[in-house]
């Protein structure tokens, strides 16, 4: 094992410095930005194997933080432990068996069995990508380490924040530059390009750093350290390491918190999934940036008003319109991050300490991450880690000033802002804490897992003719059923008599032993269309919203269908049942804005139709208040040659129990079409100025845009 720090280190010349600067610089930024590709990527993959859940990306995003810290703790414990020809060595070896490994092909490993989500992710993940990512996340530390080794006068810290910006122009440029013009098997091999330019890039780096230096060990300390003595020279060891990995914890706590809290509370956009993460990127960039962004005083009164913003928007966000509150999430995210970020840039290491630094950067982003995607489901019944990341933020800023005296003009002046600091923190404890008792308290039952948190709310029980139970998944009503005993058997919401499926339920032509399938079961309200020889055949993917149409609603106990109800993704279960010869089949999935793409694709469409009678109707509920589907469904109609057409939704009604739901029709039923309920009822879907096509190689939500 090296132990020597004082070695000599090879000078290079000015031509040769100059080329390893690009060196570095293109090596570090393009690592960051193929990671920050292939997470995208590789989410659009299994995203749709598991429901569209907001829990996919927290799962993904999991496995990133350790994959990340794997690589960060290889660059901290190689650099330690061996001598510069043998990690050069390794590090050369590793590069050419990710490259042999070449392309990546995560839709050869679509799985069967989604009954343990999360652990069917992490391993789905590890297979299709875990050497490549593996690689490229060791980059920056270890790439950082051998620059300063080679120019032991120049900080590292630059190449931290170039490699924050490859990441964010990654990210960026996924859903604008590649999703929308490229298929996933042209997305993987382009990557898998890029993968083999980089290993070529850091290859050559390798064998560079192995001339330019003699002995493996850090030099001493470089110029921005040993200038002056650094705030973590001054903690003691426990506390320094405390908050290198406690202050990066709490914003990845915040980062997944908030994309839960937008995701499922808010609105159910894919979208919003990544701009938390985008806001999350930019504060490491301008916190460790040459130039210092992070002025303390501006960011903390500025990460304060934040704060009193968030607080606002859990309070009333029924009052707030929706581009509002995305607004004040992703700020407050921004600015608790910078807060943060920037408090553990002032408390960066000596030289000699960079990769344990990062090491513990690392750590901590995959503590949050487990506390968010695995301890938090299972001791919070709704999105309390919110709360408490929002909280810890402040109080750990707190704790770092109560270290950090030197901003203070006066010991006096320091006293009265602990005392004020300390108050601020005790009334943001008394604020969240009372949010989360409210919220606890006005839910009658809560529920929640892997698919987001699901409440029965009772409304308007003072209103004998109104009360009414409703099942609420994050900001959307999956239904309801009034109270009163002569109403229980009611059609409500949307699937009243007058809408779309409504229609398809009571005029389509044969009205005996008919066999009907639906695809999300809801409260179970279209069971109340069943007669005594009807069967039922429904697909959920959440058993808790079984669980919870049993047990609190009564559309299933007083159906005089037969049923059946299968609790797996809707597609996987017909690959695998024989042809059900179904009258309707309704697609009820798509209500909650988070699009499972996978059931509107071609092959989708083909597995519908073998599935369907020739003169079966497919209604599909197309409500959705970002996404036009119309387009989508039209061009699946076309390419099969059927027929499609809209039954508009009436404006809602809570007296009557209407929701305003649009639904269409796919189908070769002609019969159906031209009776005259029905024809008064349609609208065209041949009026559209355009039609999409998706497959499950290529679909861009953007196209659907309203």
């Amino acid at each position: 094992m090296a132990s020597d720090l004082n070695h000599p280190v090879h000078q290079p010349n000015q031509a040769h410095s100059k080329l390893g600067h690009v060196f570095f610089a293109f090596s570090v930024f393009w690592a960051s930005y193929l990671l920050f590709q292939i997470e995208p990527l590789i989410g659009k993959f299994i995203l749709p194997w598991f429901g569209g859940s907001p829990a996919v990306w927290t799962t993904c995003m999991l496995f990133f933080q350790i994959l990340v810290f794997a690589g960060y703790a290889y660059a901290h414990f190689s650099l330690h432990w061996l001598d510069s020809k043998q990690q050069t060595q390794l590090h050369l070896a590793l590069l050419l068996l990710a490259v042999i490994l070449l392309p990546i092909a995560p839709a050869t490993t679509r799985p069967d069995d989604i009954s343990q989500p999360t652990l069917t992710i992490l391993l789905l993940l590890l297979k299709s990508v875990g050497l490549p990512f593996f690689v490229l996340a060791t980059t920056s530390p270890l790439l950082q380490a051998w620059y300063v080794r080679i120019h032991p006068t120049h900080s590292p810290y630059h190449l931290y924040a170039l490699s924050n910006i490859g990441s964010f122009l990654a990210l960026l440029s996924y859903p604008f530059l590649f999703e929308p013009f490229f298929k996933l098997g042209q997305q993987t091999l382009g990557w898998s390009s890029g993968f083999a330019l980089f290993a070529l890039s850091c290859g050559a780096l390798s064998l560079y750093v192995k001339r330019q230096t003699r002995h493996q060990q850090m030099p001493p300390a470089s110029s921005d350290a040993a200038a002056s003595e650094l705030l973590s020279d001054r903690l003691p060891l426990v506390w320094r390491w405390f908050f290198w990995l406690a202050l990066p914890t709490v914003t990845s706590i915040m980062l997944l918190a908030i994309t839960n809290q937008l995701c499922q509370d808010v609105a159910s956009v894919p979208f919003l999934w990544i701009m938390p993460l985008g806001f999350y990127l930019i504060s490491f960039i301008l916190c460790f940036a040459e130039f210092q962004w992070y002025r303390r005083r501006i960011v903390l009164s500025l990460a304060m008003l934040s704060g009193a913003g968030l607080l606002a928007a859990l309070y009333w966000s029924a009052k707030i319109a929706l581009p509002w509150q995305i607004v004040i999430y992703c700020l407050g995210l921004f600015f608790c991050c910078m807060i943060c970020h920037g408090e553990l840039f002032r408390l960066r290491p000596q030289p000699d300490n960079l990769t344990a630094y990062y090491l513990a950067i690392a750590l901590g982003g995959v503590l949050g991450g487990v506390f968010v995607a695995l301890i938090s489901p299972l001791i919070f019944s709704q999105y309390f880690e919110f709360h408490l990341g929002l909280w810890a933020s402040f109080a750990l800023v707190y704790g770092v000033l109560l270290f950090d005296r030197h901003p203070t003009p006066s010991n006096r002046w320091s006293t009265a802002g602990q005392s004020a600091g300390a108050l601020l923190l005790l009334l943001l404890a008394v604020a969240l804490s009372n949010h989360a008792y409210q919220i606890s308290a006005a839910q009658s039952v809560v529920s929640r897992n892997f698919y987001g948190i699901l409440r029965v709310v009772e409304r308007d029980r003072d209103q004998p003719d109104l009360a009414r139970r409703v099942l609420r998944h994050g900001a959307i009503d999956h239904g309801f059923q009034y109270l009163a005993p002569d109403k229980q058997a009611l059609a409500t919401a949307y699937y009243r008599p007058e809408t779309g499926v409504g229609l398809a339920m009571t005029y389509f032509p044969r009205q005996q032993q008919r066999r009907i399938g639906i695809i999300g079961l809801g409260v179970g309200t279209l069971l109340s269309y069943g007669h005594h020889d009807d069967y039922f055949h429904i697909y959920d993917i959440n058993p808790t919203v079984v669980a919870l149409a049993e047990n609190h609603f009564s559309f299933l106990s007083n159906t005089a269908a037969h049923y059946a109800i299968v609790t797996a993704d809707a597609r996987l279960a017909l690959e695998r049942d024989p042809p059900q010869q179904f009258d309707i089949l309704v697609l009820d999935a798509f209500s909650g804005d988070a699009i499972p793409m996978h059931l509107l694709t071609v092959e989708a469409m083909h597995l519908y139709l073998q599935h369907l009678r020739d003169d079966g109707v497919l209604a599909i509920h197309i409500s959705n208040r970002y996404l036009d589907l119309r387009p989508l469904l039209t061009g699946l109609a076309d390419h099969y040659g059927y027929w499609f057409a809209v039954v508009p939704g009436k404006p809602a009604d809570n007296d009557f129990g209407l929701y305003r739901s649009d639904w269409a029709y796919i189908t070769r039923n002609q019969t159906f079409l031209q009776q005259a309920p029905i024809q008064a009822a349609l609208e065209r879907g041949g009026e559209l100025n355009k039609t999409v096509l998706w497959t499950d190689d290529f679909s861009n939500l953007f196209s659907l845009l309203k």
